[in-house]
């Protein structure tokens, strides 16, 4: 697995620690966030977005495995909490996708590995 840089490192050590704040600092004012269909512009919306998704149901991430490609990182990781896992695998991963700016998030896209 490769070394990530501090700002996914930070979205994930945020979201297991519910520090949101700290979760937030890992973004760029402008970012973008894609996650279920939906899309979340702006440091603003992506609050929104995690207070309710993460935050609100007190989501943990395990990452199983980060891969780097012209940039972009990928990220696998099992994820608990307490949602609504009906229908859903044991364990459930999700892939996540990063772009960077100045070293912090600008664009992240949530979806099935």
């Amino acid at each position: 697995m490769i070394q990530l840089p501090d700002s996914v490192k930070a979205y994930f050590d945020a979201s297991n620690m519910e520090h949101l704040d700290s979760f937030l600092a890992a973004f760029d004012d402008d970012a973008y966030v894609f996650d279920d269909n939906r899309e979340f512009r702006g440091i603003e919306a992506i609050r929104n977005w995690s207070k309710t998704d993460i935050f609100g149901v007190h989501v943990r991430f395990e990452i199983t495995d980060a891969t780097e490609h012209d940039g972009v990182y990928a990220v696998i990781a099992s994820l608990d909490g307490d949602f609504d896992k009906t229908n859903l695998p044991s364990p459930f991963f999700l892939k996540h996708t990063f772009k960077l700016s100045g070293g912090k998030i600008n664009e992240l896209q949530v979806s099935l590995p």
